[in-house]
């Protein structure tokens, strides 16, 4: 289990809205019953660009399935691809964690706690090469994709856990602030998910 993470003790001590909660519970069903048939569950975060929430929730939800120790594969995707929008990239540093990057018109973000490696981010369809083609679910983090998508190519299941955008707040005074609070919220949830899966086997 992962150790010494002082700057999200907070997200700990989030709460999970009851509507929110009953949706996370049906994922919660959904990979513990993945997991009782001794297969490794696939969770893929869909938005339209793959550049924000679809990214936080990617990145929260692996960093959650390592700290509660459950064996989870999480991925991201878009309708469209564009790129990782760099303040996402920022939050993510102030909380502690390392990130290496190879620049080019869609940049990759390697993010890493200690020695122990978090994934490669970068924008993407939900159908690339690096994610799964079937047995997965969808979660859709955004009403765009949701109704723009309304059939995922080989998702099993699909999931409506909307996000607001902080794309609104770019370039504006409160741009950071906006970014962490779409941040935390995604994270509370995840740890929220990843919390109760462990809880299934004590």
């Amino acid at each position: 289990m992962l150790t010494n993470i002082k700057t999200i003790e907070t997200i700990f001590k989030m709460k999970v809205a009851d509507n929110r909660a009953f949706v996370l519970n049906k994922i919660v069903n959904y990979t513990h019953k993945k997991i009782s048939e001794n297969k490794i569950p696939k969770l893929n975060f869909i938005c339209t660009h793959n550049s924000r929430r679809s990214q936080f929730c990617q990145f929260w939800a692996t960093f959650f399935s390592n700290y509660y120790n459950i064996e989870c594969r999480v991925f991201s995707g878009g309708t469209f691809e564009t790129q990782v929008n760099k303040n996402v990239i920022n939050n993510i540093k102030d909380y502690g964690f390392s990130i290496s990057f190879k620049e080019s018109n869609n940049p990759i973000y390697s993010i890493h706690y200690k020695n122990l490696n978090l994934g490669d981010y970068f924008s993407k369809i939900y159908l690339d090469l690096e994610n799964p083609k079937s047995e997965f679910a969808a979660i859709m983090t955004c009403s765009d994709a949701e109704n723009n998508c309304p059939l995922v190519e080989g998702a099993e299941i699909k999931f409506s856990l909307q996000y607001d955008d902080p794309k609104r707040y770019d370039k504006s005074k409160i741009e950071k602030t906006e970014y962490k609070k779409t941040s935390e919220k995604i994270a509370s949830e995840m740890n929220y998910l990843f919390h109760k899966l462990k809880s299934n086997y004590e």
